[in-house]
């Protein structure tokens, strides 16, 4: 297998191994006005040189790039699998206008051999954008089980200590600060509960982006330097491995790989109605979700499990055996793998 993407920088190299994985990066002009037509140029000239090496070529993305693999796929009589990476505010349909051009590329996108969806919102919204429902596949992300694995109490409490966190109780979020991950709604949901919170609970925040961005002087105005904690981004095991409850506050998702990576961890969680929340937390008993942008409902569901031990490990065992049945990496890499067989015994 060859992953594929951009050499943004000089100081990486443009082809290595990575855990038995050749990665091959194709150059491109990082500047504004440059990247995308220099990244276009190069991911051409590679499919039309090395793409009849490949049995299948799987996209994760659905922009230019998809489509110039869609349209070579059809001249090298190569299947293309499409992979939906986000909904709504970032869905499919919102990637194309309405003029004549949009229209011919959104088609060219409607041809590929398969497309892989995260979630059922995922999946209907690829249905509305006119790809044909026996192409589209529901198949989540895949997850490893050991690395995110459950922990009991004093675990949890050495893991934080080993952090440089020692407190009673501990909320996690980890994204990038972004208009779609609403950090500063997660902020003013903290700032809600706190009056009903017990002493010693601290919400901590990881991501690229968070340190020196508004957040920082959020917490100061609001005065929450002693409840809140503002991290860089790091490996998000240990922090998984430590929590007591994991909060997502995003405006949309595809399917929130941190959710998944809190569930394997037997940590509940309470997040938003965004793409995947209903089949994850809701259906299951894994967690508590809220409307987005309501970040009073938000604020009263952290509260809720603050208070209720008892709910939170409940919780914490469902979400588990949910990842173990139905997102383990094993179970995962199988279904993409009957999928690419499936299309190599098809004409296309």
């Amino acid at each position: 297998m060859t992953v594929v993407s951009e050499r943004r920088s000089r100081s990486w190299a443009a082809a290595e191994e990575v855990h038995g994985f050749r990665l091959r990066r194709l150059p491109c002009i990082y500047r504004r006005g440059w990247h995308q037509g220099t990244s276009l140029a190069s991911f051409g000239v590679y499919l039309l040189v090395r793409g009849s090496h490949f049995d299948i070529w799987h996209v994760h993305q659905y922009g230019l790039h998809a489509v110039l693999a869609a349209a070579l796929g059809k001249v090298m009589r190569r299947p293309v699998v499409l992979k939906l990476m986000a909904s709504r505010g970032q869905g499919i349909g919102t990637v194309f206008g309405t003029s004549r051009v949009s229209k011919i590329l959104a088609g060219m996108l409607r041809r590929v051999e398969a497309v892989v969806a995260l979630t059922r919102e995922t999946r209907d919204e690829a249905v509305e954008f006119g790809v044909p429902d026996e192409r589209i596949h529901l198949i989540g992300n895949g997850l490893d089980t050991q690395a995110f694995r459950p922990r009991a109490a004093e675990e949890r409490r050495l893991i934080r200590l080993t952090l440089g966190v020692d407190v009673a109780g501990m909320v996690l979020s980890v994204g990038r600060h972004d208009y779609a991950k609403n950090l500063e709604g997660l902020l003013e949901a903290w700032r809600l509960a706190l009056d009903r919170v017990p002493a010693g609970w601290k919400l901590v925040m990881i991501g690229n982006g968070i340190l020196g961005s508004p957040l920082e002087q959020r917490v100061k105005s609001d005065k929450l330097e002693a409840h809140v904690l503002l991290l860089a981004a790091q490996p998000a095991e240990p922090w998984m491995a430590s929590a007591d409850i994991y909060a997502l506050s995003s405006n949309w998702e595809g399917l929130s790989n941190t959710t998944l990576e809190a569930m394997a961890s037997g940590v509940p969680v309470v997040s938003t109605r965004v793409s995947g929340a209903a089949e994850t937390l809701e259906e299951t008993g894994a967690g508590l979700v809220s409307e987005v942008g309501r970040m009073d409902l938000l604020a009263e569901n952290l509260t809720r499990l603050i208070g209720d031990r008892g709910l939170r490990s409940t919780m914490g065992d469902a979400g588990r055996r949910i990842v173990e049945s139905r997102y383990a990496i094993e179970s995962i890499a199988e279904r993409h793998e009957t999928l690419y067989r499936s299309l190599m015994r098809m004409p296309v």
